[in-house]
Parts: C-alpha cells; structure tokens; sequence
C-alpha cells in the first residue's frame, strides 16, 4: 500500500513528465519551426510559399491529431498512444535534418503526434489533478509549453551556431529525447476509472447554445490571429535590418513571457470573470500583433513578444473554462469541439498570410490581417461572450475537469 509520501512524490513525478511531454510535443514538435524559419530560408533556400506549406502541414497533422485522441476507441489507449507520439516528436524533428523532400510529410506526422500529446498527457494529468485536488496542477501543466519555446528560442541560435539548421534540428531532437526519456517511467496512468470522464465530441449540447456559438467564433478567430505571428515573428524579426538581431532573442520573449503570466490571469479571471478577462487578453494580443506593423523599433519586438506569450495560453483557459461553466455535464463534447475548432482557425492562418506576403512583398498585410480579426475577436467576447447566468456563484478561472 502507498503512503502519502510515496504518493506525493508519484504526483510530482506525474506533473514533471507531463509538463516536460508537453515542452517537447509543443515548444519543439510545433513551435521550434518559428525561430528555425530564417535559418532555414538561408540554408536551404526555403521560399515564403514553402515555408507557409510547411506550417500548414504541420497544423493540419495537429487538427487530425487532436481530432482522433477524442475518439473513444484511442481514449481507451491513451497511455500507450501518448508515449509513442512523443518518441515520434522526436524522432521527426531529428529527421528534419535529412533532405527537403521529406520536410511536408515528417511536419504532418510531427503535427499528428503532436495532437495525441497535447490532448491524451493533458487528460491524464488533469485526471489525476482532479482526484487528487490539485488545484495549482493546470497552470504548472501548460507552463511546459511556455518551456519548451524558451527552450526552443535558446538552444535552436546555439545549435545554429554549430552546424546550421541541420545541426539545430538533431540538437533539439537529441534534447528532447533526453528530457523524455529521463523521465518516461514517471508519467503513468493510474488514476482511477470511476473519477474519468468520457470524451464524446458529437455529444449533444442542450444549454447556452448562442452564447457558446459565440465562444467557438471568438476562439477560432483568435487562433487564426495567434498563429502568423506565432509561426512567421522570427523571419519577419529578421528581415529588418534595424532589429535583425534581435530575432532569436524575440522567441525567448515569448516563452519567458508565457511562463510568468499563467497566474496573474487567474487572478485577473478570478476578479473580472473568465468573459472579461478573455477580452482583455485578446485585445493585449491585438496590440502586440499590429506592433511590428506600425514600428520597426526594438520597444515594437518586445511589444510583439511580450503580448503573444503573455495572452495565448490565458486565453486557451478562459475559453476552455467558459466552455465547462455553459456545459458542467458534457465539458468534454464543449472543450473537444472548441479544440477542433481552434485548430481549424490555426491551419488558416499560415497559407492565408503566405499569400498576403507574396502579394505585398513582406509580412506587414498579414500581421494587420491577424491584427484586425484578433480585434474583432475582442468586441465580440466583450458583447456577446458572458457567464453562464445560472451560476449562482463565480467559478474559479482555473477550469477544471
């Protein structure tokens, strides 16, 4: 029989592994591709086209990811499915090093990869913080996502410095094998069944269906706008003289800014409400996205940075957390569309930016593009998003399960 030291130390094992999975699935399985971009144009002659194809197969893999860890016959296996997804993480990153024509369909397989881990390790961790009452567990969960853009930001100009973009891509790889595979026994699957929630995303949703029609649009909306700068902020750093040094540095910006702003928002969310709070980080985000628009300076990248890392996950737990409060029975239909959903926005963003680049010769059109639907994001959240008004009592910020 454990002890409750024993099982103390198992649940902090569990947080670790899971953060760290998330770190490797998100910061480099997806998101390593932004400051790797430039180098990659230099290197290899990456054209805008191709580099916005790349993306865009990377978020499609993600969208069939995620689509297919909210099917029952893969929930039932989520363990298992977890940890082969994330040996694929790294095994597809490291071959990304390898010759051009293998680059669209290893970002796909990443992508799919990418999706299991994101949505089955967030499923067992949040299981387990559930039964266990850990309240604090979600925020420190998804901070492995701010970690592994730090990472990212940090080790892709030290690798570069070493050997170029193939050298930055196996030494992220070989990094990422060595975070996870230290800590690959820690993350388990125990929690007990009878405390799990089954995941129908075709479940039906009988309540607040305006309100939440308005949610999906708004979060869609803004994954369409997070996205550009999230996947080109790098190259387009890069490309002006004045602040091209700065490029590299921009993406730690970001990481460190996502780390440090989890729980101020759940403050703030837990004071305006999950409603307001979502405008407020919306309309931070849309200031940061048209920055480098109407500057070049330093302050625009630090602007730029700052908001985009600051905004993107406090948005994802408001929204999620709202989805939950509408639906408190069937959260797992709600926050599984919502999902889809914000995936679908994600995939759009990459090639409709690609084209306004090669139309206008640089990336300004498509960041004021993503700026302008991210302000239209937020005066919809602001005028049609609201609390449940059933509640009687106002739920944490923090969602739970």
């Amino acid at each position: 029989m454990k002890t409750a030291s024993t099982q103390q130390a198992g649940d902090r094992r569990l947080l670790i592994a899971g953060a760290l999975m998330l770190a490797v699935a998100m910061g480099v399985g997806r998101f390593a591709y932004t400051p790797l971009l430039p180098v990659m144009e230099r290197d290899a002659g990456l054209s805008v086209a191709a580099a916005g194809a790349l993306a865009f197969s990377n978020l499609l893999g993600y969208l069939v990811g995620a689509a297919l860890a909210m099917m029952p016959f893969t929930h039932r296996r989520r363990l298992g499915i977890t940890r082969w997804a994330i040996a694929c993480v790294v095994v597809t990153t490291a071959l990304m090093a390898e010759a051009s024509p293998l680059w669209l369909p290893l970002r796909f397989l990443t992508g799919v990869s990418s999706g299991f881990v994101l949505v089955f390790a967030s499923s067992i961790v949040l299981d387990r913080a559930a039964h266990r009452h850990h309240p604090t567990w979600p925020p420190l969960f998804f901070s492995g996502v701010a970690i592994g853009i730090t990472f990212s930001g940090l080790a892709v100009p030290l690798f570069v410095g070493l050997g170029g973009s193939r050298a930055a891509w196996i030494g992220i790889a070989g990094c990422s094998a060595l975070a996870t595979g230290l800590t690959f026994r820690w993350f388990v699957d125990d929690t007990p069944a009878a405390t799990r929630v089954p995941s129908p995303i075709e479940q039906y949703l009988p309540a607040h269906r305006t309100a939440f029609v308005w949610l999906a649009a708004v979060y869609t909306a803004e994954a369409f706008a997070y996205i550009i700068p999230a996947t080109f902020l790098v190259a387009i750093v890069s490309r002006v003289p004045s602040i091209a040094r700065f490029a590299s540095l921009s993406w730690v910006l970001v990481g460190v800014a996502a780390m440090l702003a989890t729980f101020p928002w759940i403050k703030i969310g837990a004071r305006l409400g999950k409603a307001r709070g979502l405008a407020l980080a919306l309309a931070i985000q849309t200031a940061g996205i048209l920055a480098p628009v109407v500057s070049d300076s330093t302050a625009a990248v630090v602007i730029a940075a700052f908001a985009l890392g600051g905004t993107f996950i406090a948005i994802t737990l408001f929204a999620t957390g709202l989805a939950r409060d509408m639906f408190p029975h069937r959260t797992n239909a709600a926050v599984s569309r919502l999902t889809v959903l914000y995936s679908v926005g994600q995939m759009l963003g990459p090639p409709i930016a690609t084209q306004l680049a090669l139309h206008s010769g640089s990336y300004g059109s498509a960041l004021f593009c993503a700026a302008a639907t991210a302000a239209i994001a937020t005066v919809a959240a602001l005028l049609a998003v609201h609390e449940p008004r059933d509640e009687t009592i106002r739920k944490p910020a923090l969602p739970t399960r």
